[in-house]
């Protein structure tokens, strides 16, 4: 079983190539940790998506930290931007389930083995491709926030059986000093005009953590047959197709099935240059490999709701 690796991404808001940005004792970076967390939690090979134009740079960080015993395979994205084309990029290289995640995010060993494990029990079992749930590894909020700065989070709703109903992506902040908890706005209120809601940090959130059969490629070309966005205006990022969107009309629709599972640990990732360090701090000289530390740092608070 392979693990799609989304590695193309631009790191606007970072200001540079998140995906190797160096955190680890020896510059590593987040990519490896996935890499070698992925190998041992069963996965056969990977398969990194990329941008032509990083190609050079990213094998050149691979043959420097990786063992040449692992598989991989480098492929260019289609010429649209999001995680959506992202995968489907890769769909001439897949040739069963098949895991996603994300570059520049650290999900741990054990959230990576429950996504293979569950993925091929689904695979295994007497339902098969045709109605086997997609999977869907998620985290408590809490467990994905770093700093106060704001972020953006899938937040899930699931069912008594465990099944996906609704996934938001949302604009979550921190509440002030003294306050529990944190708000979030959804992403289609980017001017903040509507009420934010309460979020406990209980809830759990989507961090491109997938397991996909085969025929998730079948509802991501009709999403992007469908996808007509604007001309992006001069020195403004294009308008992206996303794979929690695409997700969410499928789940509304009633045109397949997710199963959630909950992650255990942190989710680590970089999304502001700020994180960098406390990215490096939360790996405490791990290495590739090396077993999790324990969470150091304190859930985050910020001053001012309104940042």
């Amino acid at each position: 079983m392979k693990l799609l690796i989304l590695a193309a991404g631009h790191g606007r808001r970072f200001g540079g190539l998140k995906q190797l940005a160096p955190v680890g004792p020896r510059g590593e970076s987040l990519i490896d940790y996935t890499a070698f967390d992925a190998i041992s939690s069963g996965f056969d090979s990977l398969v990194l998506i990329v941008r032509p134009e990083i190609r050079d740079e990213l094998t050149a960080h691979i043959q420097e930290h990786w063992p040449a015993e692992i598989d991989y395979k480098l492929v260019d994205q289609i010429p649209v931007a999001g995680t959506a084309p992202a995968v489907i990029s890769a769909a001439e290289v897949l040739d069963g389930p098949f895991g996603v995640a994300n570059a520049d995010d650290l999900y741990g060993p054990a959230a990576l083995m429950t996504l293979r494990e569950r993925l091929q029990a689904g695979a295994d079992s007497d339902q098969r491709d045709a109605d086997a749930p997609h999977v869907m590894v998620c985290f408590p909020l809490a467990d994905t926030l770093l700093s106060p700065r704001p972020v953006t989070r899938g937040v899930c709703r699931v069912d008594q059986s465990g099944l996906l109903v609704d996934i938001e992506e949302q604009r979550v902040v921190a509440l002030p000093d003294g306050a529990d908890g944190y708000a979030g706005r959804p992403m289609d209120d980017p001017n903040g005009i509507g009420p934010s809601s309460p979020l406990s940090g209980q809830e759990l959130v989507s961090m491109n953590l997938w397991g996909f059969h085969p025929r998730i490629f079948e509802h991501l070309d009709k999403a992007l047959a469908a996808f007509d966005p604007p001309l992006a205006e001069e020195g403004a990022s294009p308008e992206e197709l996303l794979l929690p969107n695409v997700v969410r009309e499928m789940v509304l629709a009633g045109t397949d099935r997710f199963v959630v599972h909950a992650a255990t640990g942190r989710c680590s990732g970089i999304t502001h240059p700020d994180d960098l360090d406390l990215v490096r701090r939360e790996l405490a000289g791990r290495r590739p490999g090396d077993a999790p530390p324990e969470p150091i740092l304190e859930s985050p608070r910020v001053t001012d709701a309104r940042t």
